[in-house]
């Protein structure tokens, strides 16, 4: 089943570095996802769209549903790697498996370990702990967090992003290290954990 590549690039502002980087980032990621998630039957697409990536990278991705990811680049940010390009792939084709089964998530508690997971699938990859995972959380919004793990209710961006009581990417990290604990206790990687029950991970101690 195919993995489609489409790059909007009607403006043409998209050079031959961020090009190349495209190519490069997607060739690298297509063999990852093939071999450790067996995806198929995705189309990604790069677009043209500065307020939608994260500002230390230049990059940025949403995957809303089973078969789609959004790419966003910033045309005049070049110096985002290969690397990055591909972790973003990676990260977002985790996300589009795990739509299929159990779900992304209703609750804040199953949206944590949908993007905890994600992340995971990253540091697998690079060896790197992605930017968003190295928030030093508080143990106040640890505790907040967990009264609200099945609150269906909860604000997104919030609590992933920042607000009012949580600092910028407190969830991601959170997600992150509640997803490794149980990736280490049960001896399996985030690819072999893609349909499993966000329930299953809260035993896991940080």
């Amino acid at each position: 089943m195919p993995i489609n590549k489409y790059i909007a690039n009607a403006s043409n502002e998209f050079g031959i570095e961020i090009l190349r980087k495209i190519e490069e980032g997607f060739r690298e990621g297509l063999k990852i996802i093939r071999n450790k998630l067996n995806a198929d039957k995705i189309d990604i697409i790069f677009v043209n769209a500065p307020m939608n990536v994260i500002p230390e990278i230049g990059i940025g991705g949403y995957s809303p549903g089973p078969y789609n990811i959004y790419v966003s680049l910033d045309p005049k940010f070049t110096t985002f790697t290969v690397e990055d390009m591909t972790s973003t792939i990676l990260h977002e084709t985790h996300h589009c498996m795990r739509w299929r089964n159990p779900g992304y998530g209703l609750s804040l508690g199953e949206a944590m370990i949908s993007e905890g997971l994600a992340t995971l699938f990253e540091e697998e990859y690079s060896g790197i702990t992605p930017l968003y995972a190295q928030v030093k959380i508080k143990q106040e919004e640890i505790e907040k967090a967990n009264k609200s793990l099945n609150n269906k209710e909860y604000n997104h961006s919030d609590w992933f992003f920042g607000g009012k009581d949580t600092q910028r990417w407190f969830a991601y990290t959170y997600g992150y290290k509640i997803s490794k604990s149980y990736s280490q206790k049960v001896s399996k990687t985030a690819a072999e954990l893609v349909n499993t029950p966000a329930k299953l991970f809260f035993d896991s101690k940080i």
